[in-house]
């Protein structure tokens, strides 16, 4: 038995000799693999394909066969190489020998590559499919081609390598709801998962914007649900009254169709779980049968729009023998062990108003906690306990049919299902509250693991649903810290990526927002944690991005950019600027010229003067390896400094989402100093406020200088978005202060503003005042007044008239 390496190691060793060295070009031999096997030994020479290779299949099952023939025609294909194939042991080599040893973990493998042989030995089929997806990343590029290239260098490094996946579970979902994905793409879907040793495609088939699987029995979830009028433009929250395109959106797969797919991924080592939601997401079957839901004498569409409704399955007789009768044919098309059935954003609105639910809840003798539940630690109503009640039925007709449930984290409310899994995607708590119960959990959390998210500028990117989260940050993500309880290590099985589709209307776009983020994830499901090195990954990654080109994957291209940030340094704003690609050069101006290779080098984070335009791009070797990236900055007398505000923030603190506490990076800049105003691309930048009667209406803005300046004007941000209860600051009192404790008003003014017919704008006032010495200022905006509730905004609230509220990005003083 080989000695085992230790990971820091390992680290190091993959850092300089194994396709992550850093300019060192007498090492010929590269190690591209993602994602990075555990254990790894990098040895010398290499292992030349030719028509003389023997592929040695001695003692092997059919299916082991079958993979290596698959390895044989691949070479075939695009080597245009000739491999031998024998089922009998033969001596001599050069060979490929296929080993069967028992006793390995089901999906582990064993490789070894010397220049006389390679010998991959497994258990199972499974850790013969992933040595062979090995294989494939220590080739060229081309073996994943569909021509022949006979001029790449067919052969493979030297290594000895002994791997098996950290977690059992690893998957990917895809969103076809919201917006159709055509069967072509599904099957490049499930290539990508194989390549990256994934084994689970979670595939969600039923939502409120459409049902897209066919069910026999029930033949209008197809004729009507599957089909709604139009879709919504632009994003959600930017129009109010909201605007349609106008054109039916429609689609759903027949049961030949899931047949061949499940068939497909199957040989690829890929289960296939189907999502059936209940007992919310359900417009897509009430519009087909009315009669499912708490009042049946309406009539219900298919959801145009996006988000949360009310309109939910009614738990009665008629309900649950229509899902059963949907299961029944789901059971036949999908061999998964794993039924997955929703259970998350379900309002208990109808239930509440239905006499039927009612008289369930009071002849179940359920009742409204008055004492926090023992799994979780929250309260629950009756409503939430009608829900458990609902969850765990379904569970007891899947178990009987030898199948077990996952279900969203909301399924821990009220009460868990016995045997069911809980995917936690609201955060962590979720999945460590379930492991903690004994229960199997699988991470999936906002935002590390929302790939629908922005994962670089807005301003530069396709509209999505919003958030932040770039590779790096996927990256970073540890779904069990090494310090867990036992018991959270047991019960936590794995990992997933979520692609929701709400603003995804390619396939393209798909490809965009998945990778390479997707593959972050692959290496977090597949290596420990130990193992995983962020600047080896993006080493290996640049291979990768060669791979996905052949496959003709648009990959977002954010890899090859530079991202620009501000960060507080020893006292003073500073631009940081990063690209992700190894080894590159960053080459910057500041005067909004484009960059060349002869621009000034970043070296460092540096301070600035006044108002730029920085322009930033990313070099290797003399040339632009990706697109030039901007930012207008602003520094002024408050750059980076510290303040407060009356009242405190809300949702959005201004700054990139989330992306500061995780990786390191500097918290307190937030977004009112941090030298970048806001857009109208996202809510991003955007630091947002509640006015009421009870803050007077306003925002007070306060800041210490840390030293005493003279001050003359101040500039400011604010948003106009009525849809999303969003007007721009009416007025402004500025007033300074020596010692923070006397101030008189140096400036002030009121605005007229001349807002767009729709959608948003974004207003940058600045105000003359009074030169003054001064250390402290303060900043009040009031109110820009109050919206038409229902008329100017969707009406959430009984109220006629509501409160404005601020958006707010960036306060300079000058």
């Amino acid at each position: 038995m080989k000695k085992r390496l230790s990971s820091l190691f390992l680290a190091g060793l993959l850092l300089t000799s194994s396709g992550c060295q850093q300019g060192r070009k007498e090492v010929v031999n590269e190690y591209n693999i993602v994602p990075m096997p555990n254990q790894m030994t990098p040895q010398e020479g290499r292992f030349q394909l030719s028509d003389k290779v023997l592929v040695v299949t001695a003692n092997c099952t059919p299916e082991v066969q079958a993979i290596a023939d698959s390895l044989i025609a691949r070479v075939q294909l695009t080597a245009g190489i000739s491999l031998q194939s024998s089922s009998q042991e033969h001596a001599e080599s050069p060979a490929i020998r296929f080993t069967t040893v028992e006793g390995m973990p089901k999906e582990g493998y064993n490789l070894s590559v010397s220049p006389n042989e390679i010998i991959l030995t497994a258990s199972q089929p499974n850790g013969f499919f992933y040595g062979v997806q090995t294989m494939y990343q220590l080739l060229p590029p081309a073996i994943y081609g569909k021509e022949k290239v006979k001029r790449a260098d067919w052969s493979l490094p030297a290594v000895q390598i002994e791997d098996a996946p950290r977690f059992s579970y690893r998957g990917l979902m895809m969103d076809p709801c919201r917006h159709f994905v055509d069967t072509d793409y599904i099957y490049k879907f499930i290539d990508m998962l194989a390549m990256h040793k994934m084994n689970t495609f979670h595939w969600h088939l039923t939502d409120d914007q459409g049902w897209r699987i066919e069910i026999k029995k029930y033949p209008k979830l197809q004729e009507i649900g599957s089909k709604r009028k139009e879709t919504l433009i632009d994003y959600y929250y930017v129009n109010w009254p909201q605007i349609f395109d106008g054109k039916e959106h429609g689609g759903y797969y027949t049961q030949d169709q899931i047949k061949d797919i499940v068939a497909y991924a199957a040989s690829k080592y890929i289960t296939v779980i189907p999502e059936i939601e209940m007992p919310g997401h359900a417009l897509g079957a009430l519009a087909a049968y009315p009669e499912l839901s708490c009042r049946p004498d309406r009539t219900y569409e298919v959801a145009t729009t996006w988000g949360i409704f009310e309109e939910v399955y009614c738990p009665k007789e008629e309900t649950f023998q229509f899902l059963e009768g949907v299961l029944d044919e789901v059971l036949e098309l999908f061999p998964s062990s794993y039924i997955h059935i929703g259970g998350d954003e379900c309002p208990k609105t109808a239930w509440k108003n239905c006499a039927h639910c009612q008289a369930l809840i009071k002849k179940l003798g359920l009742k409204d906690d008055t004492t926090p539940n023992s799994v979780d630690g929250k309260k629950h109503t009756k409503e939430e306990k009608l829900q458990s009640y609902f969850v765990t039925r379904m569970e007891k007709y899947l178990n009987s049919k030898g199948r077990s449930i996952i279900g969203w984290d909301e399924i821990l409310e009220g009460g868990l299902a016995p045997n069911a899994t809980v995917m936690s995607w609201r955060g962590v708590e979720g999945g460590i509250t379930a492991a903690k119960a004994g229960h199997d959990a699988i991470m999936t959390p906002s935002p590390y693991a929302y790939l629908d998210q922005y994962q670089e500028e807005p301003e530069v990117a396709p509209t999505t649903i919003g958030g932040y989260n770039t590779l790096k940050k996927t990256y970073s993500y540890n779904p069990v810290p090494d310090d867990a309880e036992e018991l959270i290590k047991k019960h936590i099985i794995g990992v997933q990526g979520n692609m929701w589709a709400e603003y995804i209307q390619s396939n393209d776009h798909r490809d965009y927002q998945t990778y390479p983020r997707a593959i972050a994830l692959a290496e977090t499901g597949w290596t420990q944690n130990a193992v995983k090195n962020w600047d080896c990954f993006r080493r290996r990654m640049v291979e990768d991005f060669k791979r996905m080109d052949i496959l003709e994957v648009k990959a977002s291209r954010n890899f090859f950019d530079v991202n620009i940030n501000t960060r507080v340094y020893d006292g003073s704003l500073k631009a940081v600027l990063e690209t992700f690609y190894p080894d590159a050069e960053i080459r910057y101006t500041k005067d909004g010229s484009a960059p060349t290779a002869k621009s000034e080098l970043y070296a460092e984070p540096f301070t600035w003067e006044g108002s730029i335009d920085l322009q930033a791009a990313a070099f290797k070797d003399g040339k632009m390896l990706g697109k030039v990236n901007s930012k207008k900055m602003y520094a002024n007398l408050i750059s980076g400094k510290k303040y407060t505000t009356v009242p405190k923030c809300g949702w959005m603190s201004g700054d990139i989402f989330s992306e500061n506490d995780v990786l390191g990076a500097d918290p307190t800049t937030l977004g009112l100093t941090n030298g970048k105003r806001g857009n109208i691309a996202s809510f991003t930048p955007w630091v947002t406020f509640k006015l009421n009667n009870n803050n007077n209406n306003e925002l007070v803005f306060s800041v210490d200088m840390e030293t005493t300046a003279t001050v003359s004007k101040v500039t400011f941000g604010t948003l106009y978005n009525p849809a999303f209860r969003v007007l721009p600051a009416g007025g402004v009192c500025i007033e300074a202060s020596l010692d923070g404790k006397d101030f008189k008003e140096i400036g002030q003014g009121t605005f007229t503003r001349e807002y767009p017919e729709r959608g948003r704008k974004m207003f940058t006032d600045t105000v003359e005042c009074t030169p003054t010495e001064a250390r402290y200022i303060k900043v009040t905006l009031k109110s820009g007044g109050v919206l038409r509730n229902g008329i100017d905004c969707r009406k959430d609230s009984p109220d006629d008239i509501i409160p404005s509220d601020l958006f707010v990005d960036e306060i300079e003083v000058y």
